[in-house]
């Protein structure tokens, strides 16, 4: 058993997707414990270095879909926030073991990179600008990923001038969020889709927030002070504590006090 879980750890490191799926299969068949963590090649190195124990983007998102097939939950997925497409090409992979042709994919980002930063957003991690993919490089990462055309919808612009009311409504008659990826960095970013997402939530909706330990970690500024104010201002509304993932993120699942949607 021990040179199987050996040989299992050697090969499962090699950058090859067919065979390291096929060996994660077996090792899954024969009750073996990963002997790394859900790596992709394309991943970011921090997601790479992550300790054991401690989930990375990829394990995240495959837990909130493992969380939504264990509740029978039906419902779409949410980006916002598409910088490197890292994020939504995991989502895709990810949710083709529960979800393959049933979930469509509402991808968010202004494909300019950040907007100009309020002094409450700065940070000497990033200016406005930064975290740019042009939209045609997006296009085709999703393309390559194969997700059919049919199957996502991407909404660009800054959130300010796209996340309206008359399209959170739009979506609330066709569709409720199963999972909602957070990476926007910025409190005035994060308010806003914040406030957009409260008619698409259902009970259990996952909320991934990528950005909730940045500014030091910090309760009075970033995706934590955005969190905050807003539950503060929806008391019918609760965030029940998920899961921590890398050094820089944190989940949680929607729970709403009045029995209903958002």
């Amino acid at each position: 058993m021990y040179s199987l879980k050996s040989l299992l750890s050697s090969l499962l490191r090699r950058p090859f997707a067919l065979e390291r799926g096929m060996l994660q299969r077996l090792a899954a068949r024969y009750s073996l414990r990963r002997p790394y963590p859900d790596v992709p090649p394309y991943a970011a190195g921090e997601d790479a270095r992550m300790p054991s124990g401690r989930l990375n983007r990829s394990e995240m998102i495959r837990l909130a879909f493992e969380f939504m097939a264990g509740n029978v939950m039906t419902g779409d997925y949410f980006e916002f926030g598409c910088w490197g497409g890292r994020t939504c090409r995991m989502a895709i992979e990810h949710h083709a073991i529960h979800f393959n042709q049933k979930m469509h994919f509402w991808l968010f980002d202004s494909f300019q990179g950040l907007p100009a930063l309020s002094p409450l957003d700065r940070h000497p991690k990033w200016k406005g600008g930064d975290y740019c993919t042009p939209r045609k490089e997006f296009e085709r990462i999703v393309s390559e990923s194969g997700l059919p055309p049919d199957r996502y919808t991407i909404v660009e612009g800054f959130y300010q001038d796209t996340l309206t009311a008359a399209l959170a409504r739009d979506l609330a008659a066709k569709t409720r969020a199963g999972v909602i990826y957070i990476d926007c960095d910025l409190y005035e970013s994060t308010r806003a889709v914040l406030e957009f997402i409260v008619p698409i939530l259902q009970q259990g909706t996952v909320l991934c927030f990528d950005d909730y330990y940045c500014f030091n970690g910090r309760p009075d500024r970033g995706e934590q002070l955005a969190i905050r104010e807003f539950l503060n201002a929806h008391p019918d509304i609760e965030f029940v504590e998920y899961a921590h993932f890398g050094w820089h993120g944190k989940s949680f699942l929607a729970h709403l006090r009045n029995g209903g949607q958002g």
